[in-house]
């Protein structure tokens, strides 16, 4: 990863460090790339919001966990009902009361065994007089007691509470808490991936407003030196009007040239605080109002092999690794559809802790073990398993694309890098002739053998190529970041700024 400089925020005074014309004692602010990434970094509301959504991910994971854990819970109800509930009794006492009665007082009997220890072996048997006589007598103070006994029990009472215990503890579900576990897991490598693909848009985004900062300023300077050449074509112009060597046409040409030269500088000084103000938002900084970018655009001389960064993002491309993440859920999905054919079994209890008035019927505690098994669902199932294999084939297909794709714009963005280096390369051999053709104008129309306008022709081509290389340099810089999002390496964007392999252009 890159080493991040602590060289924020220093301050400088002096006017040559104040190219776009504000004064010389006004505090500015030097930042270097490296110092502005730290910052994004650490601030962006984007990067913060993806960091808490993987927290959000790590959270949900641990609740998935806890489905392998049983669930305790405490209740409590008070209930008052309509009627109490009872159960009456009474026409079994009626049906059985007389047969008591009958038996009692007409029913005869025999062989009662002797109760008397002291004759029973020698009678061993009652007579039937004394059997008859015991049994009605038995039968007479039975019935006595049915018709007596309460025959109208109370059950429940109308009002009652309870506060009881109860626990479920899973103990198989065919693989639905598995599978559970396992989505939530690539759930947050995708959230991960994530992260640095929010981290690579952004990457481009800060060298775009940065290089853009570091553009707009260099094009400001360029347009003061411009506006400087033309004040003293003006002067130049002026003073051969003056010993009539000149037409008054000549010198309108060098006052319109010098306004034209400062409305442009005015323009990009306005360009300046736009471009800032859009970094200010990139970094989440209010206290960027006078920075001024400490690092330098530049280019690169040469490239590695296209092929070794299409290597590269095959392995490393954020967004290649989240539609892999997503081919795992697919996967996982497709596997808990086929387990859903398996019961689920629960291990489940309850614990009376304390009531009022609560049925007496009722148990203290319960125990047990529960079943479910769907063996009919109108094949949903199948159709659900059905499906989950479509969507798997989706899935591919959208990767093949992708990695297609990729690789189509890795191709497209490397042309671009070379393309911005050999337009560098052919724009310093047209920046030398055109100033060489600049100082041969100048002398020139000082000796009367040339017209303002080609003067002013000469200063605006120097001014053109000196801005088309600079547009080089920003725009290699920022399709450089772009390439390295894509190839899923944007960190190593750091050592492609310094070094022997890089060219800087300096204002």
């Amino acid at each position: 990863m890159m080493m991040i400089k602590k060289t924020i925020f220093k301050t400088l005074f002096a006017l040559m460090l104040c190219p776009y014309g504000l004064m010389a004692q006004e505090q500015k602010q030097l930042l270097t790339f490296e110092d502005a990434w730290q910052l994004m970094t650490e601030q962006n509301p984007a990067l913060l919001r993806v960091k808490e959504e993987i927290k959000q991910k790590e959270y949900e994971l641990k609740v998935k966990r806890g489905l392998h854990l049983p669930q305790v819970s405490l209740s409590a109800q008070a209930v008052s009902m309509s009627d109490p509930l009872h159960l009456d009794l009474t026409p079994v006492r009626d049906a059985i009361t007389p047969l008591y009665n009958t038996l009692g007082n007409y029913g005869v009997f025999s062989g009662v065994p002797n109760p008397d220890p002291a004759t029973n072996s020698m009678m061993p048997v009652l007579p039937d007089d004394m059997s008859t006589s015991a049994v009605r007598e038995k039968l007479l103070h039975a019935g006595g007691e049915v018709q007596n006994a309460e025959w109208d029990k109370m059950i429940q009472e109308k009002n009652f509470a309870n506060v009881s215990a109860a626990f479920v503890w899973p103990v198989f579900t065919g693989g639905k808490i598995k599978g559970a576990n396992d989505a939530a897991n690539v759930q947050i490598e995708m959230s991960h991936e994530n992260l640095r693909q929010t981290e690579g848009a952004l990457l481009t985004e800060l060298v775009s407003r940065y290089y853009g900062l570091a553009l707009g300023v260099q094009v400001s300077e360029l347009r003061k030196q411009t506006l400087e050449g033309m004040q003293n074509h003006y002067a130049d112009a002026q003073k051969l009007f003056d010993n009539g060597m000149i037409a008054k046409v000549e010198l309108l040409h060098a006052t319109v040239s010098r306004n034209e030269a400062k409305r442009e500088l005015k323009k990009a000084e306005r360009n300046i605080e736009i471009i800032r103000s859009g970094l200010a938002a990139t970094l989440a900084s209010d206290s960027l109002n006078q920075v001024i970018p400490a690092s330098l655009l530049f280019i690169n001389k040469e490239l590695s092999d296209l092929s070794y960064y299409v290597d590269r993002a095959q392995t490393e491309n954020p967004q290649l690794k989240q539609l892999e993440g997503k081919k795992e859920l697919v996967e996982i999905k497709h596997k808990v559809e086929m387990q859903e054919y398996l019961p689920s079994v629960a291990m489940m209890g309850n614990y009376n802790i304390a009531n009022k008035d609560l049925s007496p019927y009722m148990p203290d505690w319960l125990v047990g073990v529960g079943m479910k098994w769907t063996l009919f669902d109108g094949m949903a199932r199948k159709n659900r398993i059905r499906a989950s294999a479509t969507l798997h084939s989706q899935v591919n297909y959208a990767e093949q694309k992708a990695h297609n794709d990729l690789k189509a714009y890795l191709t497209k963005l490397y042309q671009q890098l070379q393309m911005q280096m050999e337009q560098k390369t052919e724009l310093e051999s047209t920046l030398r002739l055109a100033e060489e053709y600049l100082r041969s104008t100048e002398k020139a129309f000082s000796e009367g053998f040339a017209t303002s306008t080609s003067v002013v022709d000469a200063y605006t081509k120097v001014a053109q190529v000196k801005t088309l290389r600079l547009k080089v340099f920003y725009e290699y810089d920022v399709a450089l970041a772009s390439f390295l999002q894509t190839a899923g390496i944007p960190e190593e964007f750091a050592r492609f700024c310094y070094g022997e392999n890089t060219l800087t252009d300096s204002y």
